[in-house]
């Protein structure tokens, strides 16, 4: 893997010292008029040049307006990658995704870059982190930074070491608080996947994503986890229900306002369930992560409308970069193995059977599995094949990958001690429950 370049948000609240907090949210404002104009145009066929020429603010900061016009261009993008997702669908009379609001209202986050919009420096004398805001042209807002002992040890590893770097920051509003969420950047060392010594299969699907590790010299089962995260399948199949049903009224707009709110739940969703995983692997000496290869599994889904567009819309990809993101911070190598069949062959001899419902049956009479949990044997035969990739072992001539038998399926939800999902168990309680006590 070598040198890989890594980035990280550190969330922190503005203790304000000087300056007008109305400056702040003048520029909020002013951001959200920038916003609304660059979707515009972009609507009208401009390009980013053409648009940053258009959406000059006398009281707004060049290298400000610039940054905005980027985020607003990201949501574009998500537009145009949701209407291709939606020209593929086999019944296209419903759900169409609506073009992005331009005459939205209240305030849009002020992006800036360092040193140009914010700037940050440490004090030695008083321990703290000093910031200097630019919402406007010669008007600056000053004081320090609160936050968590985690968040103010990456800024400062970026204001005092030469190997990290800060990037752009975001000024949020929220319950009468200001905050400051600003990008770190580094460079980190992941080792090669051949070097590790223990084995984390990721199996996902429309429901769960099953772990497994596994050592590499004995295939002996040190962990094995099934995450339950079914409540994106029911908050989007909800969402689809309430625009369908507008839609047939004329109420076209209600799609971009739910997608939004469903897009939110699921990154919110998605960056909870790939800290349980990588944390899970971190609880292993030298592991690598090994996802299967779904490339073109898209094209494969042929099930009818219904199922086509259950199946379609499921994060696979986006779930499966957050987990490689927050592995390569943590210097944590990721591997792909080719899928056929995972979820059909035996962990144990490999003889090909088959699934009912969440259960795995071996047909093969010699073998002493009979039975195992779906998932987590498919996670077994990932771990198991990325072993066989780097021994140059030829998959289908060996009769005898793992264990005979595997330990009990730890099932957990986002929601481990059944309380409500808006405050679920930490992710670190989550993973500890797929470690294996002997």
């Amino acid at each position: 893997m070598g040198i890989e370049p890594v980035t990280k948000t550190a969330r922190t609240r503005l203790c304000i010292e000087s300056g007008e907090r109305s400056w702040l949210k003048d520029a909020r404002f002013t951001a959200r008029d920038i916003a609304n104009d660059t979707l515009r145009l972009k609507q009208d066929g401009y390009n980013r040049t053409e648009i940053q020429k258009e959406v000059d603010r006398e009281d707004f900061l060049r290298n400000n307006k610039c940054a905005v016009v980027g985020k607003a261009l990201q949501a574009w993008d998500s537009y145009k990658e949701l209407l291709n997702w939606w020209h593929d669908q086999d019944d296209t009379n419903v759900g169409k995704p609506s073009l992005p609001d331009t005459d939205k209202n209240g305030a849009y986050p002020l992006v800036m870059a360092h040193t140009e919009g914010y700037r940050l420096t440490y004090n030695d004398d008083d321990d703290r982190v000093a910031f200097r805001v630019s919402p406007k042209p010669y008007k600056k807002v000053k004081g320090h930074l609160r936050g968590r002992p985690e968040d103010f040890n990456l800024i400062e590893s970026a204001l005092t070491e030469d190997e990290w770097s800060l990037g752009q920051a975001e000024l949020l509003y929220r319950d009468g608080v200001y905050y400051l969420h600003v990008t770190v950047k580094t460079e980190v060392e992941v080792p090669e996947p051949e070097d590790a010594d223990t084995l984390v299969g990721v199996d996902i699907n429309e429901r769960n994503i099953a772990l497994t590790a596994l050592n590499r010299e004995t295939m002996e089962t040190l962990g094995t986890l099934v995450l339950d995260y079914g409540s994106v399948k029911a908050e989007r199949q909800r969402y689809h229900t309430i625009t369908k049903r507008c839609q047939e009224h004329g109420q076209h707009s209600i799609h971009y306002q739910l997608g939004e709110k469903e897009e939110h739940y699921t990154e919110w969703v998605l960056h909870r369930m790939s800290r349980v995983v990588v944390e899970f692997a971190q609880q292993f000496p030298n592991p690598v992560m090994v996802f299967e290869d779904l490339s073109g599994i898209r094209d494969a889904i042929k099930y009818g409308t219904y199922m086509n567009r259950r199946l379609h819309k499921l994060p696979f990809h986006k779930f499966e970069q957050q987990v490689r993101y927050k592995a390569t911070w943590n210097q944590i190598p990721c591997e792909t193995v080719e899928s056929p069949y995972n979820s059909k062959s035996c962990s144990c001899c490999g003889h090909r059977g088959y699934r009912q419902g969440r259960r795995f049956r071996c047909t093969n009479d010699s073998c002493a599995v009979h039975q195992d949990h779906a998932d987590r044997n498919a996670s077994v035969n990932v771990a198991w094949r990325v072993w066989a990739k780097h021994a140059g072992v030829d998959v289908e001539s060996v009769n005898y990958r793992t264990r005979k038998t595997q330990p009990s399926v730890r099932k957990v939800s986002l929601s481990g001690s059944g309380r409500s999902v808006n405050r679920p168990s930490s992710s670190r309680e989550i993973a500890s429950r797929g470690v294996l006590t002997t």
